[in-house]
């Protein structure tokens, strides 16, 4: 990381966000997986259970997301105390509902109930319509609220005494009052879509292409090298692309995304911007299985692991190759909820590793 901005470095910040983007971290590089689930899709003591059972697979991190379900911090902190190795973070919290120093003390006390375990910190703008329907915010200028966002985590994690001339926060000579973690605070990952968020993830080979070149413009910029920073990528997984109601669940978890308008950005990119397009206005008409249904072959097999054992091995290869973190997510069935969660963990650390697999046709 950069050294972060003091209140004199604030006047006039640069529009780079590269500047505050994660290095890399041996925990999420090599053949690692992470892996994240809707936690309102499980009970206290079913995602306890699954959480311990992906640990002992092998899983590198659990990385919550957070919608109108469970707390992610609630969640990290009973997780902290049932789990003894695997790491425990983010994917992601927004960053409008919580404020910066909220923020920071919660990684701060994440931190210590895990002994050191927390991370990656991942942070985001949020889902449009959870933001603006469930918090009643609206969204604006993410990028400039991204930056001032980590600086200030970022600051308060590792200075003593900490300040900040922000256009919405200005934390004044403040610390926490545990004192900062230092050297060792979680790394911050930054999601993003569009052109202007270069950040942590994109989801098939064509929008990585387009996310390189955004990150080694900006990082070339920032004097770092873009080989650097850290990438990282939600899995969608389908139980089984053998059984109708997996696949439809499938579908399912891809028109929720095609129905926001900050996800159309990476299906553009792909050449699929009119079938999600399509998908979204029927998603807005509230005809949710018309939607469901409307969700193209091209669309699934592109933003989802949805073929054989082999085809799905070879592209977590081709991700790991790439040096790409990917993110398990579960699309799990309604009636085989508990069950489905346990078989995609499952056959996706067998596909993790496969070695020997026939290049992935992405």
């Amino acid at each position: 990381m950069k050294p972060e901005l003091g209140r004199e470095d604030c006047a006039a910040p640069s529009p780079n966000i590269v500047h505050y983007l994660t290095t890399l971290d041996t925990r999420w590089t090599g053949r690692k997986l992470g892996f994240t689930c809707h936690t309102g899709d499980l009970s206290w003591e079913e995602l306890i259970a699954w959480v311990q059972s992906a640990e002992k697979l092998g899983y590198s991190a659990f990385c919550t997301t957070e919608e109108s379900g469970k707390d992610a911090f609630a969640v990290l902190a009973v997780l902290a105390r049932e789990t003894k190795t695997i790491s425990l973070g983010t994917a992601i919290v927004n960053f409008y509902s919580r404020t910066p120093t909220l923020l920071a003390m919660s990684a701060r006390s994440i931190h210590d109930l895990s002994g050191g375990r927390f991370g990656p910190f991942g942070l985001g703008a949020g889902g449009i319509g959870f933001m603006q329907r469930g918090h009643g915010i609206v969204v604006e200028k993410p990028l400039a609220r991204a930056k001032e966002t980590v600086a200030i985590v970022r600051g308060l994690l590792t200075q003593k005494k900490f300040s900040y001339d922000g256009q919405w926060f200005k934390p004044n000579d403040f610390h926490l009052r545990e004192g900062p973690i230092g050297p060792a605070a979680p790394p911050i990952w930054l999601a993003g879509l569009g052109p202007k968020m270069v950040g942590t993830a994109a989801e098939v080979d064509e929008s990585l292409a387009e996310y390189r070149g955004l990150i080694k413009q900006g990082a070339e910029s920032a004097g770092r090298e873009p080989s650097e920073v850290q990438i990282a990528t939600l899995l969608m997984t389908c139980v089984d692309p053998r059984d109708d109601a997996a696949v439809f669940a499938a579908r399912r978890g891809i028109a929720f995304y095609c129905a926001s308008e900050h996800y159309l950005h990476i299906a553009d990119i792909c050449g699929l911007g009119t079938d999600a397009r399509t998908v979204k206005v029927a998603w807005e008409e509230r005809d949710f299985d018309r939607a469901t249904e409307l969700v193209s072959d091209a669309l699934l097999d592109k933003f989802s692991l949805v073929g054989t054992p082999e085809k799905n091995a070879a592209r977590i290869q081709w991700l790991f190759d790439n040096s790409v973190y990917p993110i398990v997510y579960p699309l799990p069935r309604r009636e085989r909820m508990v069950e489905d969660h346990h078989s995609v963990l499952e056959q996706a650390s067998r596909w993790a590793q496969v070695l020997d697999v026939a290049p992935a046709d992405r």
